[in-house]
C-alpha cells in the first residue's frame, strides 16, 4: 500500500471552512491558507487527471468509504472571512466577529456556538506525489499536455439539401406569392393568398 501527498500547486489557493451553529442559526468561517498538504494510504493512484487539473474545487473528505484525506498543516494563513448563514442576523455576525476577535474559538463558544463541521478544500491545480517512488503528478502540467478540444464549426443551412433526410434533393422553383399552395404541393384546391377575412360578426 503506498503514502500519497497531496497539496495545492497555486499559493493561496487552500481553505478551511468552519460551520458554527447555535440553536437553529448558522455562521460560516472560511480560512485562506498559502499551502496545505494531506496524505492517504491506498493501493492505486487516488486521484484521476481531472481531479488534478480541479477546475471546480476538491474537498479533502472520502475518498471512499473506507479511505479518507488526513490533514498534515494547513500554512500561512492569508485571510479570514465570515458570513450569515440559516436564519443568522446582521447583529449575531457582528458578536460572532468581535468575540473571534478578542478569543477565536473560546471566545464564540462563550456565546453559545458549536463548531459542528469543518471542510476542507483545494482550487486550482493539485499536486500528488507518490511518496513511496517520488513519482509526481501535476495537475498544471497535465493540463498543458492535453489536447485542446476541437470546436466544430457551425454550417449554414444548405437550402439544396435532401428533405426528408435522404438522397433526394428537393428543387426550387418561383412561386407566385398570391396563390396557396405552392407548383409543388399535390393540392387539389388552390386557395388565394393572402387567405380572405371573414368579417362577418358571430352570432
Amino acid at each position: 500500500m503506498a503514502t500519497w501527498k497531496l497539496s495545492n500547486y497555486y499559493k493561496k489557493s487552500a481553505y478551511e471552512r468552519q460551520f458554527w451553529r447555535k440553536d437553529d442559526k448558522v455562521i460560516i468561517r472560511e480560512e485562506g491558507y498559502r499551502w496545505g498538504t494531506f496524505y492517504v494510504e491506498c493501493d492505486e493512484r487516488p486521484l484521476t487527471d481531472e481531479e488534478l487539473i480541479n477546475e471546480d474545487g476538491y474537498e479533502l473528505g472520502y475518498i471512499d468509504d473506507d479511505v479518507c484525506w488526513e490533514m498534515e498543516d494547513m500554512m500561512d494563513g492569508c485571510f479570514a472571512d465570515t458570513e450569515a448563514g440559516r436564519n443568522c442576523t446582521e447583529e449575531d455576525l457582528e458578536e460572532f466577529n468581535e468575540a473571534w476577535d478578542e478569543n477565536y474559538f473560546e471566545g464564540v463558544e462563550e456565546l453559545g456556538w458549536s463548531n459542528d463541521d469543518t471542510e476542507f478544500w483545494f482550487h486550482g491545480p493539485l499536486e500528488l506525489t507518490n511518496e513511496d517512488t517520488g513519482e509526481v503528478f501535476n495537475g498544471e502540467k497535465i493540463k498543458e499536455t492535453m489536447p485542446e478540444k476541437v470546436v466544430a464549426e457551425s454550417k449554414p443551412l444548405n437550402p439544396t439539401a435532401a428533405w426528408p433526410f435522404g438522397d433526394e434533393t428537393v428543387e426550387y422553383v418561383e412561386v407566385d406569392p398570391t396563390t396557396w399552395p405552392s407548383p409543388n404541393g399535390n393540392f387539389v384546391e388552390t386557395a388565394k393568398w393572402p387567405f380572405e377575412t371573414n368579417t362577418k360578426e358571430e352570432e
